[in-house]
C-alpha cells in the first residue's frame, strides 16, 4: 500500500475527490481529509454534516445543497490541534488525532501525518498547507488502485505539495524550521 496525498483549495473539491476515490474501489476507511478551520471557514460544512447525520432526508437535502462530494464530507468533525489551531477532519486522520489526544508527546499534526505514511520531508509542508487553510486528502491505496487514485485526485483539483511550497517560498516563506511566527490563513486559498 502507498499513501497518496494532495492539497485542494476548496473543501468541495476535496470532497468530490474522496467520492471518486470510493467509486474506484478504495474503502472509505482508507481515505483521510484534514483542513484548517481558522476563522471558522468550514463551519458551514460542519453544520451541514451534523444536520445530515440526523436523518436520511436531511443527508439528501444536504448533498443537494452542496453538490457532489457531500457524502463523505458529511462525516467531518472539528478539533483543535496545538500549534496548528482549529481543523476539520475525517477518516483515519481524525481517528489518529482524536485518539492520541495530540500534543508534544505524539508529535502533533506532523506525527499524525507520519503515522499516515507521509514522509518526514513532506509532513511539515502538509502541516503548513493546513495552517494556511488548504484541504489535504491522504489515501492509502493498494497498488492496483494507485494510478486511478492519482488521476481522481488531480482531476478534482488536487495539487502537489511541492508546487504549493514553491509558491510560498517565492512569496517569502522560509520554511517551517525557520519561521517562528504564528501562521496566518492564506486568503488566496479561500476562494469558495
Amino acid at each position: 500500500m502507498k499513501t497518496i496525498a494532495a492539497v485542494f483549495p476548496l473543501l468541495s473539491q476535496a470532497g468530490q475527490a474522496c467520492e471518486e476515490l470510493e467509486r474506484i474501489g478504495i474503502p472509505r476507511e482508507d481515505i483521510s481529509l484534514i483542513a484548517g478551520n481558522d476563522a471558522s471557514f468550514h463551519d458551514e460544512y460542519i453544520a451541514k454534516a451534523k444536520h445530515a447525520s440526523q436523518s436520511t432526508e436531511a443527508a439528501a437535502a444536504s448533498t443537494a445543497a452542496f453538490g457532489g462530494g457531500m457524502g463523505i464530507v458529511a462525516m467531518l468533525a472539528a478539533l483543535a490541534i496545538p500549534g496548528v489551531g482549529p481543523i476539520v477532519a475525517l477518516g483515519p486522520m481524525l481517528t489518529i488525532l482524536a485518539g492520541m489526544g495530540i500534543g508534544a508527546a505524539t508529535g502533533g499534526l506532523i506525527g499524525a501525518l507520519h503515522n499516515m505514511g507521509i514522509s518526514h520531508e513532506e509532513a511539515p509542508l502538509y502541516e503548513e498547507a493546513v495552517r494556511r487553510g488548504a484541504v489535504m486528502v491522504a489515501v492509502k491505496a493498494e497498488d492496483r488502485f494507485e494510478d486511478n487514485a492519482v488521476v481522481a485526485i488531480k482531476l478534482n483539483g488536487g495539487r502537489e505539495i511541492r508546487d504549493e511550497s514553491d509558491t510560498w517560498t517565492h512569496s517569502g516563506w522560509s520554511g517551517p524550521a525557520h519561521d517562528p511566527h504564528p501562521y496566518v490563513s492564506d486568503s488566496a486559498i479561500r476562494n469558495e
